[in-house]
């Protein structure tokens, strides 16, 4: 198979085009023929070796690739709800080997789910680690309920993308923030209020919400604690040390008081329960994908730089060819 690989931490041209041996299997697997891959900004991270868990990250040679869609083409004994032929999204951290920059890929059956049959392969692979996250915090960090108010930071990113149309999946009233070039697609994908990062004034123009969802973190937690109401959540995706003990804290606060504003991270797990919830919303036309551009798998090197860039409104994919 065709596949990107890396043998050493650097910049995008450690990145390297090869032919590679199809990945060996296990019994609770199935092998995957990929069809197209995202990128996502802790690709980039990992190949520098600046990842905030590098630790999980697997020896080289390494193939980078958190997700990924393709279609079965081989089970392992023990898999019980997936057969050869099904078309699937798929979601593997670094602890699973990551792997999706690569024409096949093995993943645990508990880490997939099909994919919903009115997108294309590129948006399936848009999907899996932006959505879940988004999908996550709400769900499992916030507790997000119908007729809550939340702001999104960092509306037109992956994340985003998917945070703002989950949320208002979920019955909240959505506002965001984002850059000027990305307004149209805020309101596009049914924020109400936008607001401009750019201008200095905007933390002043914000509502009062019950969440906020922070997935760019660059003005920490402090100034979004006042557009908080009484026993709302914080909710960011960096694990800076200051996010883990404010999380902490909080916590145990809101143990004695439900007025407690709580500061919490998420992390996101694998999860093809989570990630079939969300194939649902697909389905349904409640979510839609978000892709800014797609480039052929061996020009790996050029999404990662554009990637880095911070341009993109959505997500980047690298589609496969095969031979």
């Amino acid at each position: 198979m065709k596949a990107i690989i890396q043998t050493q931490y650097g910049k995008s041209d450690v990145l390297q085009y090869t032919t590679q041996p199809t990945p060996e299997m296990n019994s609770q697997q199935v092998l995957v023929q990929v069809e197209a891959a995202s990128i996502n900004p802790r690709d980039w991270l990992i190949r520098s070796g600046k990842y905030q868990m590098q630790f999980a990250v697997p020896k080289f040679p390494l193939i980078l690739g958190s997700d990924a869609c393709g279609k079965i083409i081989k089970v392992g004994s023990g898999v019980k709800n997936f057969k050869i032929g099904q078309e699937v999204m798929v979601m593997k951290n670094p602890r699973d080997g990551l792997g999706c920059y690569a024409q096949q890929v093995v993943v645990n059956e508990k880490s997939i789910a099909l994919k919903p049959s009115n997108i294309t392969f590129e948006q399936g692979a848009a999907v899996p680690l932006c959505a879940l996250t988004a999908w996550q915090a709400f769900k499992k960090k916030a507790n997000l309920s119908s007729g809550q108010k939340v702001l999104v930071v960092g509306g037109s990113g992956g994340v985003g993308t998917f945070a703002i149309q989950i949320a208002k999946a979920l019955g909240a009233e959505v506002d965001a923030v984002c850059g000027p070039t990305s307004i149209a697609l805020m309101k596009e994908l049914g924020a109400q209020d936008i607001f401009n990062y750019k201008q200095d004034n905007f933390m002043s123009e914000l509502s009062v919400y019950d969440v906020v969802f922070d997935t760019i973190g660059r003005h920490g937690f402090t100034p979004y604690m006042k557009v908080l109401n009484k026993g709302g959540t914080y909710v960011s995706t960096i694990p800076s040390p200051q996010n883990l003990i404010a999380s902490i804290k909080t916590s145990i606060q809101s143990i004695f008081s439900q007025a407690t504003k709580k500061i919490k991270m998420v992390l996101v797990q694998s999860n093809g329960r989570d990630l079939q919830e969300i194939a649902r919303l697909i389905e349904n036309g409640q979510v839609t994908p978000v892709i800014d551009s797609v480039y052929p798998l061996q020009d790996a090197s050029k999404a990662h730089d554009y990637s880095r860039s911070f341009r993109a409104k959505g997500k980047i994919i690298l589609s496969m060819k095969h031979d």
